[in-house]
């Protein structure tokens, strides 16, 4: 094999690699485009502790959805501890319709954000 022959299959095999990893990064999608997505949607339970000391807020949930739709992993960005059970609990029975990204399906994230108010 000559050199040329080598530095050809070193480029195409990078290449390869390139677009391998490239595909299965999730795609970053905004909120509102993620909700319309959804096809079932569970609401939190109001955690007892927090009605009981009057707490309220809001808890922002970074979610990363499958190739078929389903919540493949969920974790708390931003908000009271008090509601984080509540809010991966709920959130990992959502459904989203299934995204495509140039005819291949993909997975997404996206940040989903809960309000819980008295």
């Amino acid at each position: 094999m000559s050199i040329k022959n080598v530095m050809q299959w070193v480029l195409i095999l990078a290449v390869l690699a390139l677009v391998s990893a490239s595909a299965q990064e999730p795609l970053n999608i905004a909120t509102a485009s993620a909700m319309a997505r959804v096809t079932k949607k569970v609401a939190p339970d109001f955690p007892a502790a927090a009605r009981q000391l009057n707490v309220s807020g809001q808890q922002e949930v970074l979610v990363t959805v499958g190739v078929n739709g389903d919540v493949e992993d969920a974790k708390v960005l931003k908000g009271n501890a008090m509601f984080s059970a509540s809010s991966l609990a709920a959130v990992r029975q959502w459904k989203f319709t299934p995204l495509a990204k140039d005819g291949a399906p993909s997975k997404f994230t996206t940040t989903v954000i809960f309000n819980y108010q008295k």
